[in-house]
């Protein structure tokens, strides 16, 4: 397969990696690197022996089977169709879009287009390992996510919560199987237009969850609890460890631990060349930008939205 990285700083040099160690694989014949920096094009070729080329304007009528857009999320739309208009499967990273306008215009850009969305702890092995062994927990009553770290290195195109909280947001229902119905939020922005921190409280039938992240705290903390009536699920993001809390005292498996953007993006790539490979859909994308959308309003609406409403 041939596939285009648009956007190789950031986020984008890690895919760009993970597309030419695939080639080991088989999967992968060419590579190329898209941006407009020409030191990033001449690093990308010198490193990972990348087709370079300059700006999505160039890449336009690249023929290649498969493209991953790493951009600032503002643009998008405007790269994902560059690719999507042509028929051309596209993993857009996370979040999906700006703003749930912009989701449904790339998506009805798509058609019957592959697209999907790089929400890559779902690959994590501890969270499989909690999805497998779910009826271990009984009944799931509520979870609790929390995410902290000092102010990112990145464009200033989304606020803390389509940036952080949506992982645990997606892995929530990714897990349980379960949809929130309505929200409430609390949080603010203590410098620039976009929130920095926040509360989210959500409802899931008789099950609810709280979903905590800011980009003030100075540590790096990532954890994701699910609680049953039979005991406690943790998966620490930060030391890749995974405990069970149940009747009989505190488990720990041994997890054999792969990068999960290695896993995500070799099978997206088996998806666009039609050998099967697990993605993202369309309902779980519209989902988790609803629920961001519902959770930015009412923070700033200080009200219950429910997600019907959007």
């Amino acid at each position: 397969m041939r596939v285009a990285v648009v956007g190789i700083g950031g986020w984008g040099k890690n895919h760009l990696r993970v597309a030419a160690q695939l080639r080991g694989d088989g999967l992968v014949d060419e590579v190329y690197a898209v941006d407009i920096d020409e030191n990033r094009l001449k690093w990308a070729e010198r490193v990972y022996k990348a087709v370079p080329v300059r700006g999505v304007d160039q890449a336009a009528d690249l023929d290649v089977d498969a493209a991953i857009i790493a951009t600032p999320t503002t643009l998008h739309v405007a790269h994902a169709t560059v690719f999507l208009s042509r028929g051309i499967p596209t993993l857009v990273e996370k979040p999906f879009a700006a703003n749930l306008q912009d989701a449904y215009q790339l998506l009805d850009v798509a058609g019957k287009t592959l697209v999907t969305t790089g929400y890559l702890l779902r690959f994590h092995q501890g969270v499989r390992y909690i999805r497998e062994n779910l009826a271990r927990l009984g009944r799931f009553l509520t979870a609790y996510g929390k995410r902290t770290s000092r102010w990112p290195i990145r464009p200033g195109d989304v606020g803390v919560i389509k940036d952080l909280a949506i992982h645990d947001i997606d892995l929530v229902t990714y897990i349980t199987g379960k949809r929130a119905s309505h929200v409430y939020a609390a949080g603010g922005a203590t410098r620039g237009v976009y929130e920095d921190h926040v509360q989210i409280f959500a409802q899931y039938g008789e099950s609810s969850a709280i979903y905590e992240t800011n980009w003030l705290t100075p540590y790096k903390f990532r954890k994701l609890e699910i609680t049953g009536e039979q005991g406690i699920f943790v998966v620490d993001f930060a030391s890749d460890e995974v405990y069970f809390y149940g009747e009989d005292g505190v488990y720990r498996p041994r997890l054999e631990i792969v990068e999960p953007l290695l896993l995500q993006d070799r099978e997206f790539l088996k998806a666009a060349s039609g050998a099967g490979g697990e993605v993202v859909s369309r309902e779980d994308i519209v989902y988790t930008m609803k629920f961001c959308e519902a959770a930015t309003l009412s923070i700033k609406t200080r009200k219950v939205l429910h997600l019907d409403d959007l």
